[in-house]
């Protein structure tokens, strides 16, 4: 992957990175807000509040995958995936940009399965 295609994967990373944080600080203002509410009402919606928490888990992992893509970038090794080393599809890049599987190693773990290195066949 070249520089150019690293400083384009920076650019879409760092606003989404910059959203991300705010629509966290946005739900747990709102965490916040229905603690507050429910504490006085003394009837707790349990299923609003269990619903904003995984959507704050969701968010903070998203945070954490753009965080550890922009670091790759650093690194020099951004696009390559974790699993096998191969070099992830640029379309796969352009519509995740924080990924660091490849799709086919991504394929796998969603199905339980063990993604394999490159050139390894399954037996």
């Amino acid at each position: 992957m070249t520089k150019d295609k690293w400083s384009q994967a920076r650019k879409k990373l760092e606003p989404e990175q910059r959203e991300t944080l705010a629509e966290i600080s946005r739900f747990r203002k709102t965490l916040k807000y229905e603690l507050e509410y429910d504490l006085e009402e003394g009837d707790p919606n349990i299923y609003e509040r269990e619903r904003i928490l995984a959507l704050l888990r969701n968010l903070e992992e998203m945070l954490d995958s753009i965080a550890n893509a922009l670091s790759l970038i650093e690194e020099g090794t951004y696009g390559i995936c974790e699993n096998c080393g191969r070099e992830i599809g640029s379309a796969r890049l352009e519509a995740l940009p924080h990924t660091t599987f490849c799709i086919e190693c991504k394929a796998l773990t969603e199905k339980g399965g063990a993604a394999r290195p490159a050139g390894q066949l399954a037996l």
